[in-house]
């Protein structure tokens, strides 16, 4: 709007203003008659000349008053455009240093793109795709042979393990800036040390999606204490968990979708001890266990659907598999509550899968 015209528009309002206030006193004075007492008087006149007086003062007060905003309005404008370019800039900067040769600047530029997801709402989303993004690049999931090639995968591996460290952290209740509700897609990627202890999932699409899970130790993955609330959707569909070990113990499924359909477990260690299936969906229809052992000991099944049976989703598949057991260890057989048990859809006890003592697979739907 042009200063004229935006002078023009808080004048007219002024006057309205003002005589709806002086029509409102005199409604509210009985509405006197103004009576006439003869010709001006020389005090009269000079009472005229005050109340102009005032009235253009008052007008010029109004025209300042519109100055002076709208060049406040215009240098926060200003100022806002300065901080958007500066923002713009720190973003270029961090992305170039993610993509240096030196491990050293990635892992400052990792660091520099946390800082700015803090900083700058607006963008947030796409800082934090910037550092899954990173994760999904190629990255071998064994340690090579060669020397020289063993320092470069270490190093590489230390980026890594920062970004999923600086993820995690933002994850845990008490962050300075909540990632908490935002999307991370890691999908494709290789994860070998990761900390989402105390994490909470409440909200988004946290995207495992053929992400391979291996360790060269124990408790490589770790989502102890972990609460995936009502509105989160997580994707470990067609993750292959190889080696070492993954935990999920006091994981607290609350609500949401988390699915494991058509996962592999081969070889690796994942334990659900003490965790509690209380709302929501777990289906591990297709998954495929192997090798290795999946541990539900002291874990409560009180509402969650835990379903590892053939399951009929027109809208997706025609039928979704089984789950199959075949090597792996799957153990029920020390929870805690079964009150809501999961559900196989077999008739037959498959090698590897323990149930509590008296029950039946076939009681089971």
């Amino acid at each position: 709007m042009r200063l004229g015209l935006h002078v023009a528009v808080v004048l007219v309002f002024a006057v309205a203003a003002a005589i709806t206030v002086l029509g409102l006193l005199w409604l509210m004075l009985g509405a006197p008659r103004v009576q006439v007492s003869g010709p001006l008087k020389p005090g009269d006149t000079y009472d005229a000349i005050k109340i102009a007086l005032a009235v253009v003062a008052g007008v010029g007060g109004v025209v300042a008053l519109v100055v002076a905003y709208r060049r406040q309005h215009l240098n926060e404008a200003a100022d806002a455009r300065e901080h958007e370019k500066v923002l713009v800039e720190r973003f270029g900067a961090a992305a170039e240093q993610l993509g240096a040769d030196q491990p050293a600047v990635r892992m400052a530029g990792a660091y520099a793109m946390a800082r700015l997801a803090d900083e700058w709402l607006q963008e947030r989303q796409m800082c934090i795709d910037v550092l899954c993004g990173y994760l999904r690049m190629p990255h071998a999931p064994d340690p090579p042979t060669d020397d020289q090639a063993l320092v470069s995968w270490q190093r590489e591996r230390e980026v890594r393990v920062t970004i999923l460290g600086l993820i995690g952290a933002h994850l845990r209740d008490g962050a300075p800036a909540s990632w908490q509700g935002y999307d991370l897609d890691f999908t494709g990627a290789v994860l070998d040390v990761a900390d989402f202890r105390r994490a909470r999932f409440t909200g988004g699409d946290i995207i495992f999606v053929k992400a391979l899970f291996v360790g060269h130790g124990r408790d490589q993955v770790i989502f102890d204490d972990v609460d995936f609330a009502e509105g989160t959707c997580v994707y470990f569909r067609l993750a292959e968990f190889r080696s070492g070990s993954l935990r999920f113990n006091r994981v607290t499924f609350s609500g949401g979708w988390v699915t494991f359909d058509h996962a592999r477990f081969t070889g690796a260690q994942v334990n659900f001890r003490d965790a509690a299936f209380t709302a929501g969906e777990v289906p591990f229809e297709g998954a495929e266990f192997s090798g290795g052992s999946v541990d539900f000991t002291g874990a409560t099944f009180t509402g969650s659907t835990v379903n590892f049976g053939e399951h009929h989703l027109p809208s997706v598949y025609t039928t979704v598999p089984p789950a199959l057991f075949n090597g792996g260890t799957v153990d029920f057989s020390q929870v805690a509550d079964f009150t809501h048990p999961p559900q196989f859809g077999l008739q037959v006890m498959p090698p590897g899968l323990r149930l509590p003592p008296d029950t039946n697979i076939s009681d089971l739907p």
